[in-house]
């Protein structure tokens, strides 16, 4: 009779081992599951913030519909090595669409305690999206004379070619900004 009590004991501690091994199991897969669902969730917001903060894709919603007849057009500074000058964007992506204006506005400053005069060389990448993009204002088009320390606005104003393929997708406008000379 001991060995049959004692057997049906065992059994009883095997089934309730198995039951609180199951019951941590079951609890475990249920916070898996409500961590997975949680990070979902939530990814969306987190990969707009992480994106917004390093700069990585800076486009405006415009941009985003995929059956606009638009080309994202991208603005891009560089400046000479030892050109003391700070140069911006305020919109370095907009949308060209086909016989519109694009009216862009950059801040130029001169950093130094001198006066600079600067010129900025503009290039269109890829080169075909030069004959459908023509400038019709362009702070390229002169030199720019700059007191000591001066900020200034400038534009360029595009007209956008109504012949503008949407398979073109995007295009870089980029100027390199070079000093002319010192300016007395």
């Amino acid at each position: 009779m001991d060995a049959l009590a004692s057997d049906h004991t065992r059994r009883r501690n095997l089934a309730i081992a198995r039951s609180k091994a199951n019951r941590r199991l079951a609890i475990k897969l249920g916070l898996t599951a409500a961590l997975m669902f949680g990070f979902g969730y939530l990814m969306s917001p987190l990969y707009d913030r992480f994106c917004n903060l390093i700069g990585l894709d800076r486009a405006r919603p415009e941009l985003a519909d995929v059956n606009a007849a638009a080309v994202r057009l991208e603005f891009d500074v560089n400046v000479d090595g030892g050109v003391p000058l700070q140069v911006k964007a305020l919109e370095p992506i907009v949308a060209a669409r086909p016989g519109k204006l694009v009216k862009a506005k950059f801040t130029v400053e001169n950093t130094s305690n001198a006066p600079l005069i600067v010129r900025a060389v503009p290039s269109f990448a890829p080169m075909r999206s030069a004959s459908y993009l023509t400038k019709l204002e362009c702070f390229c088009f002169d030199s720019l004379k700059l007191a000591a320390n001066e900020r200034r606005e400038v534009t360029v104003v595009l007209a956008v070619s109504k012949e503008l393929p949407p398979e073109l997708g995007a295009a870089t406008l980029s100027y390199t900004f070079h000093r002319l000379e010192s300016a007395s």
